[in-house]
């Protein structure tokens, strides 16, 4: 039997489909639901089954991006001065596409830093302050750092 590239196929070849030398994704077993080592269980009924709500996380998150975007695009002015030096080169279309561009690529690292940080502070108040675990058996809230009544 040939492939269909014109090689002969031998079916012992341990790098034939099915061989020894599979990618290694085949050999991999999901562990099972709930059993991620950074999610604890329910210390009222121990069921695995946890789920981490982030609700901090994600405001932060979003409130970040919200307020970097905003502080980047009062930067905007010197992101299109930069942007317009740089276009120069490029005539008067250049130096306002610069512009633009810089304007737009401020506004974007603006957000992308506010949304980064705010996430990060989203965290410790998630994981300081908030029962930011739900347990889907007894649907009991906790706080993986901080004992539950």
């Amino acid at each position: 039997m040939h492939s269909p590239f014109g090689e002969p196929f031998d079916p012992d070849d341990p790098r034939a489909p099915g061989g020894e030398d599979e990618p290694f994704e085949h050999a991999y077993t999901a562990p099972p639901l709930g059993h991620a080592p950074h999610i604890p269980h329910c210390p009222k009924c121990r069921s695995p089954l946890v789920e981490a709500r982030n609700h901090a996380r994600k405001a932060g998150g979003a409130i970040g991006t919200l307020a970097g975007t905003t502080s980047g695009l009062a930067m905007t002015l010197s992101g299109a001065e930069a942007g317009a030096a740089v276009g120069i080169i490029g005539g008067p279309a250049g130096v306002t596409l610069g512009a633009v561009a810089g304007a737009i690529i401020a506004g974007l690292i603006g957000g992308a830093a506010g949304c980064a940080a705010g996430s990060i502070f989203g965290e410790v108040v998630d994981e300081k302050v908030l029962n930011n675990y739900r347990c889907h058996a007894c649907s009991h809230t906790f706080s993986h750092g901080k004992p539950s009544l």
